[in-house]
């Protein structure tokens, strides 16, 4: 009895042990019921493991009327997005922009006799003194004859208005960002062409257009410093130049744009480049140089016909509604990007859930840094502080600084747009002096596009933005699988790992500019970078010109880091969902191959577009971003049998792991 009873006995837990094998090789199904569009652009006939990206992508590639990409959807839909609420908004401000624009479209010549009263007061200028008090009045109403005012966060989590460029016009900023002096040149007198209908000379036009194209190039020279700055964030402080009568006259400028002298004196603020120190000290000049004095009066007058025409039809013939109440809000970002979000929001963008992912990386983040084996304790404390101080500000805020609400009193749309400007300038000065967590979306939102598909990460004040455009439809669509879902969210990681970034990793958790590494440690980190660039160096941006990947290194490294932890995550997500053996993997797979559709762009069908944004952007050419990453992930050489004689095959050694 014995026997038998040990015999069932030995059978039974054999049949438990094989039944418990063939649950964990051949798990319980569990279904993605939501679809997968993306693998309908597989190419089969490339191998992963040599381009991953053509064969995620080949049919698009193939296709000879290519979809657009997401990028170009989204640019599309925010545009349409804004143009619909310009036209149907309830907001009181823009119920009176509406009717003032239809009454302009009627008659403008309010806004004519207005535009003409600022360019008299111009044209009137003729000694050092009245040139400075029409700088001033200019300023105060809203305008940037010179110089602007963009709000930053300086070395230390404090709100700064950095004085950069006065360029206004979308036309002339694009210009200066492709470096296009005639193109440029060519929109000048394309302005001052329309002085003639203001009552201004043949003789006095070709002279305004001459020095207002002197002085535009300069201010694009100065405008240099803005881009530098959203490419590649410094610590602000202010610039002092090595005469202390330089820096008496730059501060005396300063001081007619209503910076204090306790201002001046605790360096609260940035005076940008050596375009920027020398425009203010050839302003300041003008009292020496006749020929100076005029150049910097009929730039102003240049300055105040762009920023105005579009507001006078019967001059400019741009009998557009839409496009009046557009160029009104242009100057207001806090309040456009406001009714936007009022208007779009709360019912179409994912706030809360990409809360919840960005607090779930940082939890994994702070993991990983306590797990590593490369780096000591000491670093590991100052790594965790700076990943537990980071501020997240995702999509718009939960309430609106009513402070902030213009207030429109004019009787007609040039002067009721001449107190957006005010506003907008007022908005941005009593950002001075507050800390990170004190700007919150004051800081973010006015210096940000509702509309911009992008999301950014700033070190000095510790702090990580993700904008709306970038977490709704059709990028972030939770119809969809969420392998397609958590792959977007490689860009939440993305910018979270700037903060420790080649350059990031320079600032501590308070946004300060402070060495917080062991040698040791630096030294290691160092060696990592050198590996990352050594294995983007090897890929190409198209045949015969290679990456370059010291350039594009603090993009891969984020771009290393986001989709570590947004993998991470969504690992996480499918074991909570109770996926197992090869249905986890399968959802793997989608993961990877939605990666390389968010990075679906137009350029890769052109290569002279491939080479401007070589030598101009520090992101990795798209296809490389994709297979750059895949290189390094023991995923995917598993899940798509790449062999070590596929193109992009690292051996195990060489796969870089930094966090």
């Amino acid at each position: 009895m014995k026997k038998i009873l040990s015999a069932v006995l030995f059978c039974a837990i054999t049949m438990s042990m094989l039944t418990s094998c063939a649950i964990e090789d051949n798990p319980a199904p569990v279904t993605d019921y939501k679809p997968f569009p993306y693998d309908s652009e597989i190419d089969n006939s490339v191998r992963p493991g040599n381009d991953f990206y053509r064969y995620a992508l080949g049919q698009w590639f193939n296709s000879s009327t290519p979809s657009p990409s997401l990028f170009k959807q989204i640019n599309s839909e925010m545009q349409q997005l804004y143009k619909n609420m310009l036209n149907t908004s309830t907001d009181p401000v823009m119920l009176t922009l509406r009717n003032q624009a239809d009454q302009t479209l009627n008659d403008d010549s309010k806004n004519k006799a207005l535009l003409s009263e600022r360019l008299r007061m111009l044209e009137q200028v003729t000694t050092a003194d009245q040139l400075f008090s029409a700088f001033v009045n200019l300023q105060s109403l809203g305008y940037s004859p010179l110089f602007r005012l963009i709000p930053y966060c300086n070395d230390g989590r404090k709100g700064v208005n950095v004085v950069t460029s006065g360029a206004m016009t979308e036309e002339v900023t694009s210009y200066a960002a492709r470096k296009d002096k005639n193109s440029l040149d060519s929109v000048v007198t394309a302005y001052c062409s329309h002085l003639g209908a203001l009552g201004f000379s043949q003789e006095r036009i070709a002279q305004i257009t001459g020095h207002a194209i002197e002085i535009e190039n300069l201010e694009m020279q100065a405008f240099e410093y803005a881009l530098e700055l959203a490419r590649h964030p410094q610590p602000i402080t202010v610039t002092r130049r090595a005469s202390s009568n330089d820096g008496q006259k730059e501060e005396a400028v300063l001081k007619m744009m209503g910076f204090t002298d306790q201002e001046l004196k605790n360096e609260v603020l940035g005076m940008g480049s050596e375009g920027i120190g020398s425009l203010m000290l050839n302003f300041a000049d003008v009292a020496q140089s006749p020929s100076y004095l005029e150049a910097f009066r009929d730039y102003m007058i240049y300055n105040v016909l762009a920023q105005d025409l579009p507001f006078v039809p019967s001059i400019s013939k741009q009998a557009n509604r839409t496009d009046m109440l557009s160029h009104a809000l242009q100057y207001n970002k806090y309040y456009k990007y406001r009714l936007l979000t009022e208007i779009y929001g709360k019912d179409n963008i994912s706030k809360q859930q990409c809360q919840d992912i960005m607090e779930q990386m940082r939890r994994n983040f702070i993991r990983r840094i306590d797990n590593l084996d490369w780096m000591s304790a000491s670093t590991k404390v100052e790594a965790r502080k700076k990943a537990e101080a980071m501020l997240f500000f995702i999509g718009y805020p939960d309430q609106w600084n009513d402070k902030l609400t213009p207030v429109v009193e004019g009787d007609v749309l040039l002067a009721t747009v001449t107190q957006l400007r005010q506003n907008a300038v007022q908005t941005i000065s009593s950002l001075r002096g507050k800390n990170a967590a004190e700007l919150g979306w004051d800081l973010w939102a006015s210096m940000s596009q509702f509309t911009t598909d992008n999301a950014f990460y700033m070190p000095t004040a510790n702090t990580l933005v993700i904008l709306p455009a970038w977490i709704c439809k059709p990028r972030f669509d939770n119809d969809l699988s969420e392998a397609a879902v958590y792959a977007v969210t490689t860009t939440f990681g993305h910018e979270f790992c700037h903060g420790f970034d080649a350059s990031g990793a320079n600032f501590d958790e308070n946004g300060n500019y402070r060495d917080w590494w062991a040698p040791a440690d630096k030294a290691a980190f160092q060696a990592k970078q050198q590996i990352m660039i050594d294995l983007y160096n090897q890929l190409e941006v198209y045949p015969g010109l290679m990456a370059n990947g010291k350039y594009t290194l603090e993009e891969n490294m984020a771009d290393y880091g986001g989709q570590e932890l947004a993998l991470e995550c969504y690992k996480q997500r499918l074991t909570e969902q109770g996926f197992k053996g090869t249905q986890f993997d399968e959802q793997i797979k989608k993961f990877f191959l939605s990666f390389a559709h968010i990075w679906k762009g137009e350029e890769e069908l052109d290569q002279s577009l491939l080479e401007y944004y070589y030598h101009n952007d520090n992101h990795s050419a798209n296809h490389n971003r994709v297979n750059g990453m895949m290189r390094l992930q023991d995923d995917w050489y598993r899940l798509y049998d790449v062999k070590p004689t596929d193109k992009l095959y690292l051996a195990p050694e060489d796969r870089v792991k930094i966090w």
